[in-house]
């Protein structure tokens, strides 16, 4: 590279899109022919890490608007993939819940997702796959520590 330095972060914010959505063009063929879009995975994703969560912690983790998770979270119930429920103690706080077909999805997209990532990073060798994702795990503990 000679006496020029990468600026660094500039070379990352151009890639990392790009490398985001391939992979999320790679993830929606996962499932031809099914009704589920990023969000739908998203809310999937969230329940099983989290549990049942509140509408309002799911518009802030996905940062959308209740309206627009409510409209999300309605399809997906059509979908027979969550249910939502009133707290039995205070009837303002609605959950949502995970129900057995959606849990089935996301076990079928784990599945998928994990052969799709390493066909993707079958270019590495595995002392570098290892070294990735220690570098990865860094970087998300530094973005967790910022929410703290």
């Amino acid at each position: 590279m000679g006496a020029e330095k990468t600026d660094i972060g500039k070379e990352i914010a151009k890639v990392h899109p790009l490398i985001l959505r391939e992979a999320v063009k790679r993830q929606m063929n996962i499932m031809p022919g099914e009704q589920i879009s990023i969000s739908h995975i998203a809310i999937l994703d969230l329940l099983t890490e989290k549990g049942p969560l509140r509408m309002g912690d799911l518009a802030a983790a996905l940062n959308l608007t209740m309206g627009a998770v409510t409209g999300i979270v309605d399809k997906m119930i059509a979908f027979k993939l969550v249910k939502r429920e009133r707290d039995e103690k205070d009837r303002r706080v609605v959950r949502v819940f995970l129900l057995s077909k959606g849990n089935d999805i996301v076990d079928r997209l784990d599945k998928q997702k994990s052969e799709m990532v390493n066909d993707i990073f079958s270019v590495f060798t595995a002392a570098e796959k290892t070294e990735y994702l220690r570098l990865l795990r860094k970087v998300y503990d530094k973005l967790r520590s910022k929410d703290e």
